[in-house]
């Protein structure tokens, strides 16, 4: 989990698209884009290094944080 932590903390928008995902649940790539204000182009190549690495899930054209998302935002949270 620790690495995974590293990577979101490595980019301010992956911590962003993480804490958006926290709080307002799923959410389609182009929502995510649109509320953090973040072109498109770098939401969907966030998305896809976020689902890589176990953080996120695609349920039915929605992402969504997996277990270790939650993990990953739950330790975040305790270090900011």
């Amino acid at each position: 989990m620790e690495e995974n932590v590293g990577f979101i903390l490595g980019s301010p928008q992956r911590e962003r698209v993480l804490r958006v995902l926290s709080s307002k649940g799923k959410m389609t790539t182009e929502r995510i884009a649109k509320v953090e204000h973040i072109p498109l182009q770098a939401i969907k190549r966030i998305v896809k290094e976020m689902e890589e690495r176990g953080i996120i899930k695609d349920e039915g054209g929605a992402w969504n944080l997996t277990e270790m998302g939650q993990e990953v935002d739950k330790e975040i949270k305790k270090r900011t």
